[in-house]
């Protein structure tokens, strides 16, 4: 396990957890607010166990990654959040200068987190997966229902949602679903959101890496 510093289109430095034993593929992690890169630590374990790599990362105002105390996500406008697809640009090029190229990296992300994945699967169309646990429609300007539907025919994703979600994600998955019908629909009860259905449920962790490519 490694702590990684990248530092952001703009200017943001940004602190990273690496785990690998010599994997060729990678999993970025994308953690849902208010959690850190920390709250991915199960997965990332269980992620070795299936030969990928992880990077989990602090997002911009979160955890490290708050240019020491200057940056509060709970303070960011609509327009500060959408700028975190910077954060994910500059993961993404540290991977490739790690030897990893697109078509051997996948996406998980939480809450705000799924939406950066799903959007970044409509802009780099050789990654072949994103894992959106609870994303919604429209997460501080961060919208997915544009992205869904310009997925390349290699693409995938699984979006994952509880009834019981506090946000809009349960109906939203649903209609992402019906946006582009060849995404998985994964449906739980009673499990709340984002990692938090992981963390109540661990058998998710294992349905859900049913779909990593091998």
């Amino acid at each position: 396990m490694h702590r990684i510093t990248l530092i952001s289109s703009d200017g943001m430095k940004l602190v990273g957890t690496y785990r690998h034993t010599n994997q060729d593929r990678l999993a970025i992690l994308l953690h849902m607010m208010p959690a850190t890169k920390e709250s991915w630590d199960a997965i990332a374990e269980k992620l070795l166990e299936h030969g990928y790599a992880s990077l989990a990362f602090d997002q911009r105002g979160h955890g490290e990654s708050t240019m020491d105390g200057t940056l509060d996500y709970k303070t960011f406008t609509p327009e500060q959040q959408q700028q975190k697809r910077l954060d994910l640009e500059a993961v993404l090029t540290w991977a490739h200068e790690q030897g990893f190229d697109d078509a051997c990296i996948i996406l998980i992300g939480a809450s705000i987190g799924a939406n950066l994945a799903i959007r970044a699967l409509a802009e780099h169309h050789d990654l072949p997966l994103a894992i959106a646990l609870s994303p919604g429609l429209d997460y501080r300007g961060v919208k997915t229902d544009d992205a869904i539907q310009s997925l390349a025919p290699n693409q995938k994703v699984v979006l994952v949602a509880s009834d019981d979600d506090d946000r809009p994600s349960w109906d939203s998955v649903h209609e992402l679903h019906r946006l582009n019908p060849s995404t998985v629909l994964i449906e739980r009860h009673g499990l709340g959101h984002g990692t938090n259905m992981t963390d109540k449920d661990p058998s998710l962790i294992d349905e859900i890496f049913t779909y990593l490519p091998t």
